[in-house]
C-alpha cells in the first residue's frame, strides 16, 4: 500500500509540473509576447497535438495495457512511432508553404518548420514513456517533467529577452522535448536500448485496438481542440492567441481537478456496478464533488476576468476577458460529460459515448459557425459552450434513466454549487460598489478570496439544509 501511495504522490507531482510550472512560465512570457505570436504557436501546436494524441498514443496504449512486456515489443513500438513521426513531420514541413499562404502570415513558416521537429521528438520518446508507464515509474516521469519544463522555460525566457519573438516559444517546445528524451534515454540505457524492429505480425495483432483507441482519441481531440482550430481558420493568429490564453487558464483547473476525480470515479463505479443503489449514490456524490470543486474556480475567474487578465498577463490580453465566461461553461459541461462517460465505460454502456460526443461536437460547430458572424471569437466560444451544455444534458438524461435517478435527487445534487456560485459572484460584483476597485495583485487576491469564502459558506449551509 505504501508503494502505491508513493507512486500516487509522484504522479501528482508530475501533473503539477506540467500544469503549475508551465502556467507560471506562460504568464511571464505573456507579458513580453503578443497574442499574435502566441497564436502562431497555437496553430502549429494543433497539428503536433493531433499526431501525438490520435496516432502516437493510439499505437502506445495497447502495448502499455497488454500482457507482453518484452524488450522486443518495445523495440517494435519505438520503430513504429519513430517511422510514423518522421513521415508526419515531413508532411507538416512540406505543407507549411500552403498553410502560410492560407493564413497570409509569412512568419508562420519558421514556426511550422520548428514544430515539425517536435513531432519527431514525440515519436522518439513515446516507447520510453510507455515503458516507464508500464513499470509504474512515476518518480522518474515526474523528475523528467520538472527538469524538461524548467529547461524549456529558461530557454524561452532567454530567447524572448534577445528578441526572438514567436521562435522563443518554438525553442521552448524543442528544449522540453530534447531534455525529456535525454532523461529517458539515460535512465533506461543500462536495461533497454531501443533497436529497429519492424513487425507486420505485431501491427496486425494490435491493429484493432489501435483503431479503437485512435477513434476515441480523435473524437476527444475534436471536442477539446475543435474550437481552437475553428478560431485559427476563421479568424487568424491574433484571435487564436487570445482564445488560447483563456483556454490555458481555465483548462488547468479542468485537468487537475477533473482528471484526478475522473481516475477515482472509474475505480468507484467499477466496484459498485453490481449494486444499483450504491452506484446511484456514488455517482451523485462524484457529480456533487466535481461541481463543488470546479464551480468556484470558474465563477470567480469569470467575475474577475478583466482585471485578472490585465494584472497577470498584461494589457495586450484584455480582449480575451469576455471569453472566460463562455469557456467556463464549456469546461463545466465537459467535466459533467466526462463523469457520465466514465460511468458508461464502467457499466458496459460505452456504445452511447461516441454517439453523444459526436452530436455534441456537431451542435457546437453549427452554433459556433452561426454566432461567429455576429460576435467573432466570442461567438465561437459561445457556440462551443452551448454544445457542451447540450452534451452534458443528454448524458445526464441517459445516466438518470440508467440509474433510475429522480429529478429531485439530481437537483439536490447540483443545488449547493449553483447557490454558492450565485452568491460568490454577487459578492465579487458588490465590492466595487463598496469602493474597492480591483487594480493590483492585493485587491485581486482579496476579491478572489472573498468570493471563495462566500461560495464556501453558502454551499455548506445549503448542504446542511438539504441533508436534514
Amino acid at each position: 500500500m505504501s508503494n502505491w501511495k508513493g507512486k500516487s504522490v509522484w504522479s501528482m507531482a508530475d501533473n503539477f509540473a506540467q500544469q503549475a510550472l508551465s502556467f507560471v512560465i506562460f504568464a511571464i512570457l505573456a507579458h513580453w509576447l503578443t497574442p499574435h505570436e502566441f497564436g502562431l504557436l497555437a496553430i502549429a501546436h494543433l497539428m503536433v497535438q493531433f499526431v501525438r494524441l490520435t496516432l502516437l498514443d493510439a499505437m502506445a496504449m495497447p502495448v502499455v495495457r497488454g500482457l507482453d512486456s518484452s524488450d522486443m515489443l518495445f523495440d517494435w513500438l519505438f520503430t513504429l512511432c519513430t517511422a510514423v513521426s518522421l513521415v508526419l513531420a515531413a508532411a507538416m514541413a512540406l505543407s507549411s508553404p500552403l498553410l502560410v499562404r492560407f493564413f497570409g502570415t509569412p512568419e508562420l513558416m519558421p514556426v511550422l518548420l520548428g514544430m515539425s521537429l517536435v513531432i519527431v521528438l514525440y515519436g522518439l520518446v513515446r516507447a520510453h514513456e510507455a515503458r516507464l508507464l508500464r513499470q509504474g515509474n512515476f518518480r522518474l516521469l515526474a523528475i523528467r517533467s520538472i527538469c524538461s519544463v524548467c529547461a524549456g522555460g529558461a530557454v524561452a525566457l532567454f530567447m524572448v529577452y534577445r528578441g526572438a519573438g514567436a521562435m522563443a516559444l518554438v525553442a521552448q517546445q524543442l528544449t522540453t522535448g530534447i531534455v525529456a528524451l535525454l532523461i529517458a534515454l539515460v535512465a533506461e540505457w543500462r536495461i533497454w536500448r531501443p533497436r529497429w524492429a519492424w513487425s507486420n505480425t505485431l501491427i496486425r495483432a494490435h491493429a484493432s485496438e489501435m483503431g479503437s483507441v485512435g477513434t476515441s482519441a480523435l473524437l476527444n481531440y475534436a471536442n477539446n481542440s475543435g474550437d481552437t482550430a475553428l478560431v485559427s481558420v476563421l479568424l487568424g493568429p491574433y484571435a487564436t492567441g487570445l482564445y488560447n490564453l483563456a483556454k490555458r487558464v481555465l483548462s488547468a483547473a479542468y485537468l487537475v481537478i477533473g482528471a484526478s476525480l475522473g481516475r477515482v470515479s472509474v475505480t468507484l463505479f467499477v466496484q459498485q456496478q453490481t449494486d444499483p443503489a450504491a452506484l446511484r449514490r456514488t455517482y451523485a456524490r462524484m457529480l456533487a464533488m466535481t461541481l463543488l470543486l470546479l464551480v468556484p474556480v470558474y465563477t470567480i475567474a469569470t467575475a474577475l476576468a478583466e482585471p485578472m487578465v490585465v494584472i497577470v498577463f498584461g494589457e495586450q490580453w484584455r480582449p480575451s476577458a469576455p471569453l472566460f465566461g463562455w469557456l467556463s461553461v464549456a469546461y463545466l459541461g465537459q467535466a459533467a460529460f466526462a463523469l457520465g462517460q466514465n460511468l458508461s465505460f464502467a457499466t458496459g454502456q460505452s456504445a452511447r459515448v461516441p454517439k453523444l460526443a459526436l452530436k455534441q461536437l456537431l451542435m457546437a460547430m453549427v452554433f459556433a459557425l452561426v454566432l461567429v458572424r455576429w460576435n467573432g471569437v466570442t461567438g465561437i466560444a459561445a457556440g462551443f459552450a452551448v454544445g457542451s451544455v447540450a452534451g452534458m444534458v443528454a448524458m445526464q438524461l441517459a445516466i438518470r434513466r440508467q440509474l433510475d435517478m429522480s429529478l429531485r435527487s439530481f437537483v439536490l445534487t447540483v443545488l449547493p454549487a449553483g447557490v454558492g456560485a450565485v452568491l460568490g459572484v454577487a459578492l465579487v460584483r458588490i465590492l466595487p460598489l463598496a469602493g474597492m476597485q480591483v487594480t493590483g495583485w492585493f485587491s485581486l487576491v482579496f476579491a478572489g478570496t472573498a468570493g471563495l469564502l462566500a461560495y464556501g459558506v453558502s454551499t455548506a449551509l445549503v448542504r446542511l439544509l438539504v441533508n436534514r
